[in-house]
């Protein structure tokens, strides 16, 4: 413990001697393969300690060594096999690895052995909503909650498993209360730009435009705005027959998107009902040529999107 102390001492000094982010990330590299040293010093000295592999395979994993830090926590459960952080630990290293079936088992052994162990509970629930089984995932998280309702963490998660869930309601209540406790959580502050979106389309869907236009604004205000929200807007607008919020609307996504064809045919369609046949000629024009690229600029846009969200 006095070494880590002092190294923690060395490297501080360091950082500010360094300054700035390059030297707090170099600063903190060099801790995190201090760490490894001194755990697996003590491994080396004690290799039937289990605890100790279980901190050692805490220090590969902080250090992008994923592979050893699964070799580490195997032989941790091999030791002790009764070891419920060894079980849980080995599931984030599966999870990370891609083995989704088998973390799921890890996870049920660790909540076997310890069934108020939150970071087993929410990595399972998490887990089995990202498998598609939201109704045997959120009952882990709000279990997790209920062990543990100060932790931001398990609230900001359970709240991103009802989005994923597609019950936009109660993310949106989950992530306020993140962002009540924690008003600079820029993650909970973009998922709930995100839940106010999906809420938003399902008014629209459902033809109730003034709650949808609401939920649009809400999800601007949280910095979720880009051309998806503005057409999905324009298209409130439309409804409420409200022309020029309409038409400021699709000039926003044609502003952020030049081919967003949709956008294009609704601003044609406006000026024709508004009568201003030079404008609706051009837009409409502006569609056509941007035809035959849409379903690629589609295809682009989506993957993109599924790439970026949750980043989360």
């Amino acid at each position: 413990m006095r070494l880590l102390v002092a190294l923690i001492l060395v490297l501080g000094l360091r950082q500010q001697a360094q300054g700035g982010e390059a030297g707090v990330r170099e600063g903190y590299q060099v801790w995190s393969k201090e760490r490894i040293r001194y755990y697996y010093t003590r491994v080396m000295l004690n290799p039937g300690n289990a605890q100790l592999r279980v901190l050692l395979a805490n220090a590969y994993y902080n250090d992008g060594q994923v592979a050893r830090a699964g070799d580490e926590l195997r032989q941790a459960v091999a030791l002790q096999p009764r070891l419920a952080a060894a079980h849980s630990n080995l599931a984030v290293v599966l999870q990370a690895q891609g083995q989704l079936p088998e973390a799921r088992v890890e996870y049920e052994e660790a909540l076997r052995q310890d069934s108020a162990m939150v970071e087993a509970r929410v990595g399972l629930g998490t887990l089995l909503c990202r498998l598609g089984l939201p109704g045997e995932g959120l009952p882990h998280l709000e279990r997790a909650l209920e062990l543990d309702p100060a932790q931001p963490g398990v609230r900001y998660d359970l709240g991103v498993a009802y989005y994923r869930a597609g019950d936009f309601q109660q993310a949106i209540l989950h992530l306020q209360q993140v962002l009540q406790a924690d008003s600079l959580n820029t993650r909970a502050s973009t998922a709930l730009g995100r839940a106010y979106y999906r809420q938003g389309l399902v008014h629209l869907q459902a033809r109730q435009a003034p709650q949808a236009l609401d939920c649009f604004a809400q999800s601007i205000t949280y910095h979720h705005a880009d051309e998806d929200l503005f057409y999905a807007k324009g298209l409130a607008h439309v409804a409420q027959q409200e022309e020029a919020a309409a038409e400021a609307a699709f000039k926003e996504v044609v502003r952020l998107e030049a081919g967003y064809m949709p956008a294009l045919q609704e601003l044609g369609a406006l000026y024709e009902r508004t009568q201003r046949p030079q404008e609706a000629q051009y837009y409409y024009q502006q569609a056509e040529k941007w035809a035959p690229r849409w379903p690629m600029l589609q295809a682009v846009r989506n993957a993109q999107g599924e790439v970026g969200a949750w980043a989360k």
